[in-house]
């Protein structure tokens, strides 16, 4: 167990969150564009303007951005999200996005964080995080995965991987 807790020191959790508008009416935007808020500003957002053509703005923090709009709340996070957009796009914007969804991960109870990552030297920590502990103990995520970490299907990937070992250990306990 020693191993794997000097592992999952190496490949803490970073932070990073996301705001999503939909985008009402004729708003002129084209697909798939991206915008970056200030970039004088560590706390600014990164803007994919309508992903797949879909009518939505995904707002991405990352780092002190995602700690500033957390502390600030969801009501004024997506106020400063039109805010930045408004500076980038004009004012008459405003009028087309509708809050719609946000991501919150530091204040989640046993979370408190976004996305692994390792630490220079550490990535190979993520095999030994992935090895069962015992026949009882079995890691499944995002962090145990070599190439797909900070990625959902990394962690999705890592928990069919978990089943089959728990599986090879009691062959009788998972149904044909």
């Amino acid at each position: 167990m020693d191993d794997h807790l000097h592992a999952a020191g190496n490949l803490p959790l970073g932070l990073a969150d996301k705001l999503f508008f939909h985008l009402e009416g004729n708003h002129g935007l084209e697909a798939e564009t991206h915008l970056l808020g200030n970039p004088a500003n560590d706390k600014t957002g990164s803007y994919y303007i309508r992903p797949l053509g879909r009518p939505i703005v995904e707002g991405f923090f990352g780092g002190p951005g995602a700690i500033a709009i957390e502390d600030a709340g969801v009501l004024e996070a997506f106020a400063f999200a039109i805010e930045e957009l408004t500076a980038l796009l004009g004012g008459k914007i405003e009028k087309y996005l509708k809050p719609i969804s946000s991501s919150s991960w530091c204040n989640v109870e046993w979370i408190h964080g976004s996305y692994s990552h390792a630490l220079p030297g550490c990535a190979r920590d993520r095999e030994t995080l992935a090895k069962p502990v015992s026949e009882r103990l079995f890691f499944a995520g995002e962090a145990t995965s070599r190439f797909d970490f900070s990625t959902a299907h990394g962690a999705w990937e890592s928990g069919i991987r978990a089943v089959q070992e728990f599986a090879a250990c009691y062959p009788k306990a998972v149904a044909p």
